[in-house]
């Protein structure tokens, strides 16, 4: 299995030489995209995921329902996203782990709030913000361009980077709808020292089929 996604890296990184597209050029070329479209709320009530009594966690995802998923996946084709996703993961992709994720109060340096990759190769995640942009809160760390690296690892730790220094990455804060997509293969993430709470529509996308790491073999236990 290990040696079959070692072959996969190899192989998504020359397909993207080979065909990279206008509409996900940046996306290669960085590993991370916020796009010029802005996100539009209308006919979509996200209240209910947002109603806490209090923010007293580090973070907290909450599945967002079928018809609301079926609402922003069309509001996402028709502003040429889901385009963006296919150009780059290839024309059959699988969308899952769909939620509000909610940043609290509580700091953390562990798990995932370590610079990281997902050990899951080429895979995007969709973060659609759901806070007016404030520079207190805590922002997406991005390390640019480290999604084209051949990543091989002998456990967990191997896929984190606790010692990379925050200002190796680039800092993205979000605004009040606007779409964020980044490929999961790069190192992402770094320690959570704010207190402040923000939200956001969190959409993971992954390619399926028979060189991939989803097949219909494994497609339920892998998601």
């Amino acid at each position: 299995m290990f040696k079959k996604y070692i072959l996969n890296q190899y192989f998504f990184n020359f397909k993207n030489i080979l065909l990279k597209k206008s509409s996900s050029k940046e996306l290669s070329e960085n590993g991370y995209i916020k796009c010029e479209k802005r996100f539009s709320f209308q006919n979509l009530d996200l209240q209910k995921y947002l109603n806490y009594k209090n923010f007293d966690f580090v973070d907290c995802k909450k599945k967002i329902d079928d018809d609301d998923l079926k609402k922003i996946y069309l509001k996402l084709k028709s502003y040429g996203i889901i385009k963006i996703l296919k150009d780059y993961l290839g024309n059959k992709i699988f969308c899952y782990d769909n939620s509000i994720f909610t940043l609290g109060k509580e700091t953390a340096k562990n798990s995932a709030w370590q610079p990281h990759h997902d050990t899951k190769g080429a895979r995007l995640k969709i973060y659609i913000w759901l806070d007016n942009k404030n520079l207190f809160t805590h922002p997406l760390y991005y390390l640019q361009k480290s999604h084209k690296n051949i990543k091989k690892w002998k456990n967990y730790s191997g896929t984190r980077f606790p010692d990379l220094h925050v200002d190796k990455f680039d800092t993205i804060f979000g605004d009040m709808g606007d779409i964020i997509i980044f490929d999961t293969h790069g190192i992402h993430s770094h320690y959570k020292t704010s207190t402040v709470p923000r939200s956001v529509i969190e959409l993971t996308f992954e390619p399926f089929g028979l060189i991939n790491r989803l097949s219909s073999k494994n497609i339920e236990k892998e998601t």
